[in-house]
């Protein structure tokens, strides 16, 4: 039961892989910036597969290749100016040991807010 789990796991892992989510939140109950401008709130992730910790073999979760797509979503949104509130790379080496030392999942989180 637990070799099934995991493969199963394994699987979705892998066709995630790849993938990058952006998420976007604009309510913000009629507040603004300091400079009274209305933000727009943009959390992008980014799921990948690499090798050694270093390499890119599905996808890339790299922070610079997340940090693109955050600031290509925030000029999709209109934006000219992004502040950046967070930013957390994950190695996932722990999940199947010894196997995730060689190949590891990566997800890559950047967050925060864009104006015109």
């Amino acid at each position: 039961m637990r070799t099934l789990a995991l493969v199963v796991l394994a699987i979705l892992l892998v066709a995630g892989a790849g993938c990058t989510m952006t998420k976007t939140a604009d309510n913000f109950n009629g507040l603004t910036t300091f400079d009274g401008k209305t933000p727009t709130h943009i959390n992008t992730t980014n799921y990948a597969i690499h090798l050694l910790f270093t390499r890119p073999l599905v996808g890339n979760a790299t922070l610079q290749q997340t940090v693109a797509d955050f600031t290509a979503a925030a000029k999709a949104a209109g934006a000219s100016r992004v502040r950046i509130v967070q930013s957390r790379p994950m190695v996932l080496w722990f999940i199947f040991p010894p196997i995730t030392f060689i190949v590891q999942p990566v997800i890559t989180n950047v967050a925060g807010d864009a104006t015109s």
